[in-house]
């Protein structure tokens, strides 16, 4: 079934959505790149010495800062599941919601650029990245709670192995990779590229998601093996 005339909604956790949203003002996070296609070839070849090395938390929250982005809160599971479960070094993060640090989600479909430009019910590709960045932080948020509980951060990731996206699309909607740039981007630029840029992806489109959101991403991640927690 095509998402149709399904409007886009501003929706906050817990309560029902009750604030139709333009798609001019959807979106208060700034894009790492104004274009989702050329971005993932443009980080993957500017690699530098540094990103090699070891890093700590403070590399990191520098990166958000100069990239001009913050971790939301640590959310919590929306039914009966964990947001992360760990096996030895590999950490699954479950799939992660495009939830704002004001605690408002982003939804709507994705559409074409000639349907989604004339209609306040659809995403353009752009805001698609925007919102899959939005689940990036929120995974990037579950893997530092869960890191500090365990006496560490998020400079204790070795890698990320893979992340999988699911995006809400309109039945003619083909760009559900150029919309999951967004979270790779963020993850790759955050982490650095070493760690957290050369993972492999799968991203599918789907006619509805849970709350109406526009994008769902979920993490395998590795951590290092000199973790004792």
């Amino acid at each position: 079934m095509t998402p149709g005339s399904t409007s886009l909604f501003v929706i906050t956790v817990g309560f029902a959505s009750s604030l139709l949203l333009s798609s001019s003002s959807a979106f208060h996070i700034n894009p790492i790149s104004p274009s989702p296609q050329r971005r993932c070839s443009a980080y993957a070849s500017t690699s530098s010495s540094a990103e090699n090395q070891s890093q700590d938390m403070d590399d990191i929250n520098a990166r958000l800062t100069k990239l001009g982005l913050e971790l939301p809160p640590a959310g919590a599971p929306k039914a009966n599941y964990q947001l992360l479960h760990r096996d030895g070094d590999l950490l699954y993060l479950s799939g992660h919601l495009p939830m704002k640090t004001d605690g408002t989600l982003v939804v709507g479909a994705c559409a074409p650029k000639e349907i989604a430009d004339t209609s306040d019910t659809y995403l353009t590709t752009e805001q698609g990245y925007e919102a899959a960045q939005h689940c990036a932080l929120n995974l990037l948020s579950t893997l530092q709670s869960y890191l500090v509980s365990q006496g560490s951060d998020l400079s204790n990731v070795s890698k990320v192995i893979k992340l999988f996206g699911i995006v809400r699309s309109h039945s003619d909607f083909i760009e559900q990779h150029l919309v999951m740039n967004g979270a790779s981007d963020v993850i790759g630029e955050v982490l650095g590229k070493e760690v957290g840029g050369s993972h492999a992806r799968s991203a599918i489109g789907t006619n509805t998601l849970p709350l109406g959101i526009a994008v769902e991403v979920e993490m395998i991640a590795k951590i290092k093996s000199d973790d004792n927690s």
